[in-house]
């Protein structure tokens, strides 16, 4: 059995800090203490008039104000909720700066001979035409699954070409086509303090949660999407888990018209650099998006999706098998209507995750594709 799915961010409008809204809660209640206070007893005397027609006209007024207040109160529980609960489980590692720790580990290692980066490769292993592109978040981490179980490192990219608009040409206007690619990326693969050939490893998995472009299995991943052609300012999907999820991110930064879908990954470190668009799929007793110390942002271009699931192995908190059926849940997530005026924001909420699920889902068009398997490898 499994809890029903909540997600926060992905709406500029909506994004506001707790405090904010207890302003606005505290400036209404005051604005009600001053409208009860001009129809005391003796103001009738000195004003009769004035103060019946604001006696008559004051009760809706205050019921107005009553209901808004009560909607901000209950859209701050509502909207932070969850970020409250995840602040909550981190609350006595909050001043943890993990980057600086994870580098500190790695330079500690590096002198022993352990943790420490090293020059990496990705080599073409086959290609496969007439690839129909995954059309759901449930595709995608399915076949993110199966690109884990080929074998050690090895990384899958798809590349789809989506009709664009038609251009003007010398004999009229002609069709073209835009390529976009998805990429795969698996979690770590080898957990062994002294790095061996496979980069999805224990060292590049410090070396990314300490800065970007410095794990082998992000250097490897970005000469593979080298190798298929993909530039800078290419439209790309990139899908991970775990190790693969941060290693997607710290890419999307070098990469602004990507799209980022993870699974299980620790991302808060990556808060002030994130401005592509992305969805963070997590379980509540997954403890490796914890890793990072930090909650995810309420940021317009970010949603984060939890789900709880039966269990009390973190372990099987954190496969990517669990996390398939977590994807197939958000697939079937629908917008419910309001209940009432304060639900609108849970509403919202809802609406913004519909949406980010809607354009991930369809990145790669209708038309069939390619699909280019990779093996990424430390050097000596």
């Amino acid at each position: 059995m499994t809890g029903n799915i909540s997600s926060y961010g992905g709406d500029a409008l909506i994004v506001a800090t707790r405090g904010e809204i207890d302003r606005v809660i505290a400036e209404l209640t005051s604005l009600d203490a001053w409208l009860r206070s001009q129809v005391e007893l003796e103001d009738f005397v000195t004003d009769p008039v004035r103060r019946v027609r604001l006696g008559l006209e004051l009760p809706p007024l205050l019921d107005r104000i009553s209901r808004v207040r009560d909607a901000c109160a209950y859209a701050a529980d509502a909207y932070f909720g969850t970020e409250v609960e995840i602040s909550r489980e981190l609350r006595e590692a909050e001043n943890l700066d993990v980057q600086n720790m994870a580098t500190g580990f790695a330079g500690v290692g590096s002198m022993f001979g352990i943790l420490s980066e090293t020059g990496v490769a990705a080599n073409l292993v086959s290609v496969r035409d007439a690839v129909l592109p995954p059309t759901s978040i449930g595709s995608l981490v399915e076949r993110l699954e199966a690109t884990a179980a080929l074998g050690p490192a090895w990384l899958r990219i798809e590349k789809f070409r989506e009709p664009a608009s038609p251009v003007s040409a010398a004999n009229g206007l002609v069709a073209v086509s835009e390529a976009r690619y998805v990429v795969y990326i698996p979690g770590t693969q080898s957990w062994g303090p002294k790095p061996g050939q496979n980069p999805l490893d224990l060292t590049s998995n410090l070396s990314a949660i300490s800065k970007t472009g410095f794990a082998g299995s992000e250097r490897a991943v970005a000469l593979a999407m080298k190798q298929a052609g993909i530039n800078s300012t290419d439209k790309v999907l990139l899908v991970g888990h775990s190790q693969g999820g941060m290693v997607a991110a710290n890419l999307s930064t070098r990469f602004p018209a990507s799209k980022v879908l993870t699974f299980g990954a620790p991302l808060g470190q990556l808060t002030d650099r994130f401005s592509v668009q992305g969805l963070t799929v997590e379980h509540v007793g997954d403890p490796v998006p914890k890793l990072d110390a930090n909650p995810n942002p309420l940021k317009a271009n970010w949603v984060t999706v939890r789900q709880e699931i039966d269990g009390y192995n973190p372990l099987s908190q954190h496969e990517l098998k669990g996390y398939v059926e977590t994807a197939k849940a958000i697939d079937s997530s629908a917008p419910s209507g309001p209940n009432c005026a304060a639900d609108e924001l849970a509403l919202n909420q809802e609406r913004n995750l519909v949406k980010i699920r809607n354009e991930i889902s369809g990145f790669a068009g209708k038309a069939a594709g390619q699909e280019l398997f990779f093996e990424l490898t430390r050097l000596p």
